[in-house]
């Protein structure tokens, strides 16, 4: 059994200097951990968080990757270097012991209805149960999904969760995901299945056979793999940003913002898999992570068709008053 641990990005939709100041893209992330790498991975980053902020009690400090970028707290004292240092070090440690990083992305949008806002947000949930769902299955392991509880979502019922209107009520990311675990796993225990939020395109593909029990949730403080899999969401939404601005806008670019290097990333290459919605295909789309980079970090969005759509979005951005 996997335990697999998420996080999402790019909830923010404040728009500072005709840009999302939050990225982009609307994130959610996944980590998985097999039993037989959990209590080694665990040792070794409590180690590698004691090595650059001096750590030796993480019960007490919570590691969390904007905090760590931004310089708040005790991470105030360390140089842009020094935490670029740190964030290439945790990728190289999560690619040692190979560890799955799976994500899924949209594109955000202003100006929309509730409803529109909501369907993007269960896209984006969609989109990764799915990822996780092929990739348990490519492995032949059932697993167990771990979430933040600060949204307070692990008290809700299958039928509440069901039964949310979403032309009339903000869904927070863990209520959407919650939302579509419950539609791919009801044929468990439902006579049929409840109305699809997003319709699948093929439905026997789409109920869940390897995702068990339901969500849970931990405090993230309390959790050293959800602080694991935020960094490393963290690092996947700057990463993409820095792809779409050379689509974009190349003059944008700042690579103070990128935090960290090729070579950092060279061992997690092979170890991540990312999708997302195409609303042309009325399905989700895997994409492949760059293999060989060139001047993208991720995904080169010009050779996934993605060109046309990053300039009208960019376009609209800059029309935004300031």
């Amino acid at each position: 059994m996997i335990l697999i641990y998420h996080d999402e990005s790019g909830i923010n939709y404040r728009i500072k200097d005709r840009f999302y100041g939050d990225g982009p893209f609307l994130i959610m992330g996944a980590m998985f951990i097999s039993e037989d790498v959990y209590w080694n991975m665990e040792r070794l980053f409590t180690q590698l968080i004691d090595k650059y902020f001096g750590i030796d009690d993480w019960l007490k400090t919570e590691v969390h990757a904007t905090d760590i970028w931004h310089g708040d707290t005790i991470f105030g004292q360390k140089s842009i270097c020094e935490r670029k240092a740190f964030f290439d070090e945790f990728l190289q440690l999560c690619g040692k012991f190979h560890l799955p990083y799976l994500f899924s992305f949209v594109l955000k949008q202003q100006g929309q209805t509730d409803k529109e806002k909501n369907s993007d947000i269960l896209r984006v949930a969609q989109c990764l149960l799915v990822n996780i769902e092929h990739r348990l299955a490519d492995i032949h392991q059932t697993g167990v999904l771990v979430c933040d509880s600060s949204s307070n979502s692990e008290r809700l019922r299958l039928i509440d969760i069901i039964n949310i209107d979403i032309s009339n009520q903000e869904l927070s990311p863990s209520k959407a995901l919650l939302k579509i675990f419950y539609e791919m796993t009801s044929w468990r225990s439902l006579t049929k299945h409840p109305s699809f939020a997003i319709q699948p395109k093929y439905v026997s593909e789409y109920l869940s056979a390897y995702l068990i029990d339901r969500v849970h949730f931990l405090n993230s403080s309390d959790s050293l793999f959800l602080q694991m899999c935020d960094i490393m969401t963290f690092i996947v939404q700057r990463l993409l940003t820095h792809d779409y601005l050379l689509v974009a806008d190349r003059k944008r670019i700042v690579e103070d913002k990128v935090p960290i290097s090729l070579s950092g990333l060279s061992m997690m290459r092979t170890r991540m898999f990312a999708c997302t919605y195409s609303q042309t295909a009325n399905d989700v789309t895997f994409v492949q992570v760059l293999e060989y980079p060139g001047e993208g970090f991720l995904l080169e969005f010009p050779a996934l068709g993605f060109s046309k759509d990053i300039k009208e979005h960019y376009e609209r951005l800059s029309s935004v008053p300031k």
